[in-house]
């Protein structure tokens, strides 16, 4: 694992990304007459999607450094300083878990139009 530094500084660069691109496009949508090609629509929705869930899974090791790293501080530090030796561990059950969730989510939003190119 990656210090907390560290980690801290790739959710920032991914959720900057995520809010960034959207405004970027919109700008660049706004001062031109031409629309996105419908080939182009389908691999930036996967590529999205791919950076939603990115941000989403490098927040986790941000939130379990932190909560457990604060509550050994404050608290009584017996209990937490064994979670905080096991920090991978939990952080790899909850990256297996969504990880899981989204591999038995997508065929579902394959299936219901989640990624079908909108019309101009």
């Amino acid at each position: 694992m990656f210090s907390f530094r560290t980690h801290v500084i790739i959710c920032a660069v991914l959720f900057v990304l995520l809010f960034g691109i959207p405004i970027i496009g919109n700008i660049v949508q706004a001062t031109s007459n031409g629309t996105v090609p419908h080939a182009a629509q389908l691999p930036f929705m996967i590529g999205y999607m791919v950076l939603f869930l990115a941000f989403g899974l490098s927040a986790i090791p941000v939130m379990v450094m932190s909560v457990l790293r604060g509550q050994a501080k404050i608290g009584d530090g017996a209990p937490f300083a064994q979670l905080v030796r096991h920090q991978n561990k939990i952080i790899w059950a909850m990256w297996i878990l969504i990880l899981a969730g989204t591999a038995v989510a997508l065929p579902t939003m394959i299936q219901s139009g989640f990624f079908t190119p909108q019309n101009p």
